[in-house]
């Protein structure tokens, strides 16, 4: 098989191309490079080779050392690996890191290695031929708890999480700033908003600005991810911090089926203040057939959690359940994302 370069423009994924990655699949299916490649790319992130490769170009005894794995098979890894380009092979086995195994290294902009090192997806779609049959997320009963019950027990996966979801941030949600508008603003209400990554930026690019970040897992007497923030913990299920003008869902709406979002956008409603106004930043599933990143994500809420990605039609009428109406959408630049404002 050759190199597969897949090229993501601006606002779409050529169709071509990913029917073209879909007949490499259907060739390769007995020892499908689709199955393994999950976990190869994983490896290596968890692993470390892509912070130790930008150094410079390094000959595989020495990575393997350096990685504490055997050398001989992590050269066998990175041979297939460069023909996705995440690593380039030089003279005496060595390795130096390709433009996709950059994104791999910690810290840098685009780093998708938080993102791509985490395995629960993976065991739950080993499950996943019982969601078909049951309608139920998967993932309960291949980790014996739900989505966000493990990630709250289990430190470790919660740490994880979050830090998926700080890198998730820097990628997607980057000119979200940038794009509204916060004058009309007084409070922002980051609900469910993790660790205030976002609500940092957005408070550090408006003086004046005060904050209020919301999460069941947070610590009111942790640090507040800025000085004009303050720090609530709860469950959005049972009520919301009243008197902010403005309240900000980022993904937390896939999270849930219909019902349960209806509780949560509610619950905004409620403690929203009076002519204030509701900022949400999801994916938009597309009416017609052409690809679209939200329509894979639908099957992962589908697995995980239970919940789903939207049309906007659905949007409008899961905000019509709260008394909310929309009032615009706009793609957010460089993103899959949109932001669709609503009163």
């Amino acid at each position: 098989m050759g190199v597969v370069r897949i090229h993501v423009s601006n606002d779409r994924m050529s169709a071509d191309i990913a029917s073209a990655v879909l007949e490499e699949f259907f060739l390769f299916t007995d020892d499908s490079w689709v199955t393994i490649l999950p976990h190869a790319i994983r490896i290596v992130a968890c692993l470390g080779v892509a912070d130790v490769l930008a150094g410079g170009p390094m000959e595989v005894d020495e990575l393997g050392r350096l990685t504490g794995v055997h050398a001989s098979s992590l050269y066998r890894l990175l041979r297939a690996l460069e023909t996705l380009g995440v690593v380039r092979e030089g003279a005496r086995r060595s390795f130096k890191l390709g433009p996709n195994g950059a994104k791999l290294c910690t810290g840098v902009p685009d780093t998708v290695r938080a993102s791509v090192s985490h395995v629960d997806s993976q065991r739950s779609w080993v499950e996943a031929m019982r969601t078909l049959h049951s309608g139920l997320p998967a993932f309960d009963r291949s980790h014996g708890a739900t989505f966000f019950d493990h990630k709250q027990d289990d430190p470790a996966a919660g740490a994880a999480f979050s830090a998926r979801m700080r890198e998730r941030g820097q990628r997607v949600y980057g000119q979200l700033v940038e794009l509204v508008d916060w004058s009309d603003s007084n409070t922002v209400l980051d609900i469910g908003g993790g660790d205030g990554f976002l609500l940092s930026r957005v408070l550090e690019a408006t003086p004046g600005l005060r904050g209020v970040l919301f999460d069941r897992a947070l610590d009111p007497a942790a640090p507040a991810p800025h000085e004009r923030c303050v720090v609530v913990g709860g469950d959005f299920f049972h009520g919301l911090p009243s008197g902010a003008d403005t309240h900000l869902l980022c993904s937390v709406l896939h999270d849930w089926d219909d019902g349960a979002a209806a509780r949560i956008l509610r619950g905004s409603r409620d403690a929203l203040a009076p002519g204030g106004r509701l900022l949400i930043v999801e994916m938009v599933v597309p009416d017609d057939g052409r690809w679209h990143p939200a329509k894979w994500s639908d099957l992962s809420m589908m697995v995980l959690t239970g919940g789903c990605e939207r049309t906007t039609s659905e949007f409008e009428s899961l905000l019509a359940c709260a008394s909310y109406e929309m009032t615009s959408t706009a793609p957010i630049p460089g993103s899959w994302f949109s932001l669709l404002q609503a009163r």
